[in-house]
């Protein structure tokens, strides 16, 4: 058996010897045996015995040079055929290139010349691409923007509070018994570790890295007797602490800064502070021991500036029970005395914050997150306590849903700047509709009719790129400067930039114009001449919203905000996310995208009606004499969609102008309701005095008391009429709110009264007409009439069934003292400023009816009416010298002026209604272009047909009255369709914004503002652009010669 078996080896060395010799590929041989392996492989897998292998050895071999020769012999073959083939490949691949190239060029050339021969229309065109890429610029830039600013708002707050940088870290480590024993040179490498790592994952440079080093605490005994000391117990519990700009932020009381000590022997020099010097009676010279480690006091110091933002922590704390001392001396000494010399380390990690771009905010937080990974792994237990990384999450969360949201309620904008881009491509389209037919009737392919229109586009949209950059920037700056509906200010502090555009959605945007333009030439693209003429005579093809009922799937949104915001449907569970939370009406997406795809949906519907509105009035118009005015609603009666674009162009803008400003005049009016409900007036304050207790006029009473709390004869006391004289103040009063109770028959009920001067309380507070069911003056009159009288809650008087006449004995305790009053009830309120429900219910009385002498009122706050041009800081200041003491404090009550600059800052106001207003002057502007277009199209697609009307007897006079008559029907019907369904939408769907101004009921009550302001203005500028198409219509009329128009062939 083993003969066999060495005899079958010697002659596979033997093959493979002679294979060796022949000069094959030795590449093939290394795959022709690596696939023998596998297949010897194979085989013991299926059972084969071993002395099978070197058989099959041999015999693979042996067939080895056959199959090397047969692939080489085919390599040669393919690569033959290939160089012999090559010159006529090429050839013709160079030929097929030059003429792709000859007929871009000459497409290019085609579309150059179409864009230059009708300027007025590429301008156009190119004004709609604007607006469109505009929009996707403008908005990524603004929330970028202020989504920045309130990040360096936070850091800066954060940095003021914590004392440290703008944007720095910290790490630290606590070395533990099973850990690798540290030193000085590990911790320097970890802070290497830390700077290249920044640069690298987060892009920015390390400005510092300030590196402490602590070791464990030590109980130092006195060489010398101290006192009553027991020399066993330890005098002081120290740690030794290495930070190298120790002595730049620090100064020198006594002593001197320890020098740097690399010897082994003798005391190790150290400084403290001078309040740990104090606390444990530290003098210069002063020794300590620690088994063998020998300390001397060297230095006392104390900080320059403790709040330096060099210090992470504040020196007190962190130098109170540690000892300085130079690096080199930790290194030197401490590592030689110890076995573990470092206990605790710490990096405290500057950045520029010059470099620092708030929009990498995503890169930089990312970077936080894998050093601190990498830190991890490669020093376990270390630890990153203080970081922007918070910040910098909450930033881009702000920034996401700020381009979300305005991009939501800009969204309507982009599609009327759409639609008005496919209204210039249709109206291009219908000016070379006879040259496209004509032109695929003698052979043009239908990519080549593509291509011309893809070019142009591409062109149009090259030449918009710069403009759009442009409009964007001035468009978010306009944004950034809005303080309410078309109220502008400026804000210095917003610092715009391009960092935050987004290229793929601009991209995007670039394709979804290209499509736009592409769709009105898809039907044209494949028509004949012969089909063309016949749609000329017949009309033309419905829209493709129309064809497939688009317009009825966008009223579903509509109708789904309606039901579910109206209690009447459940939200659909993966809707729900879309709705803001209480008292974030301004993110909540669903209340303004939803009304305006109703808005558009119910200008769509209105457009399958025109043709039936035009036939009635066809019928009535046959009954007046003339042919003009026939001919005119017969125009539009024939060919309705010729007339849609330029119709929902109109209809869709006016509509959406009448929602837009409706709702940014509602919500700017509830947020000023709710805040001077809130604080009652422009400026509530309170007056005290601190005083000491043997100044109390009152016994028991605390050392702060009220201005009005104190006894009259007190100097400080300021009446009524003083503050009255104060250059800001215009009204001013008296409100006091007392404890109590009261009866009516069934028991006694917790209440507060309200105290007012009747006379001059409707001058100052925030009063609103749906307050009470009798107006306030009635109210205050009834007051007058019955001194002890009082107005209650309605629904408090509906639920006990108090009337009027009623009386109520009440028990209200002013101070310590409770006064008895039998009132009167005069009236009953529904709201009232600063009286919320779910409180005990406010009783208002007149003020001094509570007290027994009228002039002998305390316990008051004072309501203000501020003039135009107050300032509020200046005004308190003003009155704490009126009072005229030292220790006077003013208390501001409630700042409705402040309350409401604040809420009209907030970012997401600021944004929406921004975008409100560029969408609104975008309305009035992309329309009249649009209908001017059309008109002037209209008239040159007509010209042969006014040339016939002309020559057959028709005046001038009658053909301006013809197409004035047209044009005036047409903007009529968009400009009634689009203010009446914009009214609709805004009754609908207005009311529900006050479902996300607060939780539950919102107080005081929402009331829905229309803008027929802005309609009116919006519809007048509409009219306008119809007065200036009738004059240029007539001009063109009376330019017009009979012999140019009818011609044989075709139109000019």
């Amino acid at each position: 058996m083993m003969k066999r078996l060495a005899e079958k080896l010697k002659q596979a060395l033997q093959a493979i010897r002679g294979v060796l010799q022949s000069k094959v590929n030795l590449p093939e041989i290394t795959g022709w045996l690596r696939q023998s392996f596998h297949a010897v492989q194979n085989g013991l897998r299926s059972g084969g015995k071993i002395r099978e292998l070197p058989g099959r050895l041999i015999q693979a071999l042996r067939s080895l040079p056959h199959h090397t020769v047969r692939a080489f012999r085919r390599f040669l073959h393919t690569a033959g055929v290939f160089i012999i083939a090559s010159p006529v490949l090429l050839a013709g691949l160079a030929n097929r290139l030059v003429d792709y190239a000859l007929i871009s060029v000459s497409m290019m050339l085609v579309v150059v010349k179409r864009l230059r021969h009708n300027l007025g229309l590429s301008i156009s065109a190119i004004l709609g691409i604007v607006a469109v890429l505009g929009m996707v610029v403008c908005v990524p830039i603004f929330s970028h923007s202020v989504s920045g600013q309130v990040l360096r708002q936070q850091l800066e707050q954060k940095a003021l509070t914590t004392r440290r940088y703008l944007f720095s870290m910290h790490m630290y480590y606590i070395e533990s018994r099973s850990a690798p024993r540290s030193d000085i040179e590990k911790v320097h490498s970890i802070a290497r570790f830390i700077e290249d790592k920044t640069r690298s994952l987060m892009g920015l440079p390390v400005e510092k890295m300030i590196i402490k080093v602590q070791s464990g605490t030590l109980g130092l005994r006195s060489v010398k007797p101290r006192g009553n000391a027991s020399p066993d117990d330890p005098w002081m519990v120290m740690s030794f602490i290495t930070q190298e700009n120790v002595p730049k932020l620090a100064e020198i009381v006594e002593g001197e800064w320890p020098a740097p000590d690399t010897s082994t022997s003798g005391p190790i020099r150290v400084a403290v502070m001078e309040s740990t010097a104090d606390e444990y009676f530290l003098n210069i010279g002063d020794r300590f021991r620690y088994g063998p480690v020998e300390v001397e006091i060297a230095g006392i110091w104390r900080p320059i500036d403790p709040n330096n933002p060099e210090w992470f922590e504040l020196p007190t704390t962190g130098f109170a029970n540690g000892m300085w001392i130079p690096e080199e001396t930790y290194q030197t000494r401490l590592s030689a005395l110890f076995e573990r010399p470092i206990f605790y380390a710490s990096w405290y990690v500057v950045i520029d914050e010059k470099k620092v771009q708030f929009t990498h905010a995503p890169k930089y937080a990312r970077g936080i997150v894998q050093l601190n990974n990498e830190l991890v792994r490669v020093l376990p237990g270390i630890t990153t306590d203080y970081s922007p990384q918070e910040a910098l999450v909450t930033y881009q969360q702000r920034a996401d849903a700020l381009t979300t949201l305005f991009y939501a309620v800009g969204g309507p904008m982009v599609v009327l700047a759409l639609l008005f881009i496919s209204l210039t491509a249709s109206i291009s389209m219908q000016q070379y509709e006879q040259e496209i037919a004509t032109m695929r009737g003698r052979g043009t392919s239908w990519g080549q009719v593509a291509g011309l229109n893809i070019i142009e586009s591409v062109i149009l949209i090259v030449a918009a790129i710069l403009p759009s950059l442009l409009v964007g920037w001035l468009a978010a700056g306009i944004m950034g400067s809005t303080l309410s509906f078309l109220r502008f200010t400026t804000r210095h502090e917003l610092r715009l930039t391009f960092q935050g555009v987004n290229f793929l959605w601009l991209f995007l945007a670039g394709l979804l114009i290209l499509v736009a333009r592409f769709m009105p030439m898809l039907g044209i693209s494949r028509t004949t001449i012969v089909r063309l003429k016949q749609e000329q005579a017949r009309g033309a093809r419905k829209p493709l919203w129309e064809r497939f009922y688009l317009d009825f799937g966008l009223l579903l949104p509509g109708i789904y905000a309606y039901l579910t915001q109206s209690g009447i449907a459940k939200p659909v569970k993966f809707l729900s996310n879309l709705e803001a939370a209480g008292g974030e009406q301004y993110r909540d997406i669903l209340l303004f995208v939803a009304p305006a795809l109703f808005a558009m949906a119910l200008c769509m519907i209105s457009l399958r009606v025109l043709p039936l509105i035009t036939r009635l009035l066809a019928i009535a118009f046959d009954r007046i004499p003339g042919v003009w005015a026939y001919l005119s609603i017969q125009q539009i009666a024939r060919r309705p969609q010729d007339h849609a674009s330029a119709l929902l162009l109109i209809m869709i803008s006016l509509s959406l102008a009448i929602f837009s400003a409706s709702s940014a005049k509602t919500l700017d009016q509830w947020l000023h309701d709710s805040q001077y409900y809130k604080a009652g007036s422009d400026l509530a304050v309170h007056e005290y005095v601190v005083q000491g207790g043997e100044q109390n006029v009152f016994s028991g009473q605390s050392s702060s008391t009220t201005l009005s709390e104190l006894d009259l004869n007190i100097d400080s006391y300021i009446s009524m009429e003083e503050h009255l004289r104060l250059p800001s103040v215009e009204a001013v009063t008296r409100v006091g709110k007392y404890p109590g109770t009261f009866s009516y028959g069934v028991g006694e009920q917790r209440a507060i009264f309200m105290g007012i001067d009747r006379l001059d309380f409707p001058k100052v507070a925030f009063l609103r007409d749906d307050f009470a069911r009798q107006s306030m003056g009635e109210l205050m009159n009834a007051l007058a009439l019955e001194p002890m009288g009082v107005i209650v809650p309605r629904d408090l008087a509906e639920k006990v069934g108090l009337r009027t006449g009623d009386h109520l004995l009440s028990s209200v305790s002013i101070l310590d003292q409770a006064v008895e009053r039998d009132l009167v009830i005069v009236g009953t309120y529904d709201y009232f400023p600063t009286v919320f429900p779910g409180q005990d219910p406010t009783l208002i009385v007149n003020l001094e009816s509570l007290f027994d002498i009228p002039d002998a009122v305390l316990g008051y706050d004072i309501w203000l009416k501020l003039r135009p041009d107050a300032d509020v800081n200046i005004l308190l200041l003003q009155l704490r010298k009126l009072i005229g003491q030292e220790r006077a404090v003013v208390k501001v009550q409630g700042n409705a002026l402040e309350e409401v600059r604040k809420s009209m800052d907030q970012p997401e106001r600021v944004g929406l209604f921004g975008v409100l207003n560029v969408g609104f002057i975008a309305t009035g502007l992309m329309p009249g272009i649009g209908f001017v277009l059309y008109s002037y199209a209209s008239l040159r697609r007509r010209f042969i047909q006014l040339g016939i009307l002309q020559a057959v007897g028709m005046s001038v006079r009658q053909l301006i009255g013809y197409l004035a008559l047209e044009q005036s029907l047409l903007m009529g019907l968009a400009i009634g369709s689009g203010a009446l369904i914009g009214l609709v939408t805004s009754n609908l769907f207005v009311p529900f914004l006050q479902i996300g101004a607060s939780p539950g009921k919102p107080i005081p009550p929402f009331e829905v503002l229309i803008g027929w302001s802005e309609s009116a203005w919006l519809s007048l500028g509409f009219a306008v652009v119809l007065f200036l198409t009738m004059f240029g219509t007539i001009w063109y009329l009376a330019r017009m010669k009979v012999f140019q128009a009818v011609k044989m062939g075709e139109t000019l």
